[in-house]
């Protein structure tokens, strides 16, 4: 392991603190055989990391977040999980897990959109016919 070169004081145009390149000092692990300064670099880190699938099951995210910004709030945050799951099982090329998590996802979606639409259509009918007839 190279140590960090010595340097030594020196001026160098006029500059008290400017240090003259002739005044360089480097510590003796940081030459070559040619006295010249070496470059020590850090070697390349690999991590294996297994590819995904050439066709990954869809995970059906953006529908979950719709459906728990819009919908429903509690089935779209079940939607979310599960299509968190399958994105995760896509990654590690678990397809069989992705496809079971991707449909449980897109059921409950729907399920949502469903049970929000139900939901508007008494709001509005509670609304603007209800409150007329009942004063």
């Amino acid at each position: 392991m190279a140590q960090a070169p010595v340097y030594s004081q020196g001026i160098y145009a006029g500059n008290p603190n400017a240090i003259h390149p002739d005044n360089i000092q480097f510590h003796a692990q940081a030459l070559n055989h040619h006295n010249e300064p070496v470059v020590i670099v850090q070697p390349p880190v690999y991590q294996r990391t297994r590819a995904s699938p050439a066709d990954p099951v869809s995970d059906y995210m953006g529908y979950s977040i719709f459906t728990t910004l819009c919908c429903c709030i509690c089935l779209g945050g079940a939607a979310i999980m599960f299509s968190r799951s399958a994105r995760k099982a896509n990654a590690d090329g678990r397809r069989a897990e992705a496809a079971s998590s991707s449909h449980t996802a897109l059921i409950l979606n729907h399920i949502g959109v469903v049970v929000g639409l139900i939901c508007i259509v008494i709001f509005c009918l509670n609304q603007f016919y209800f409150k007329e007839n009942y004063p």
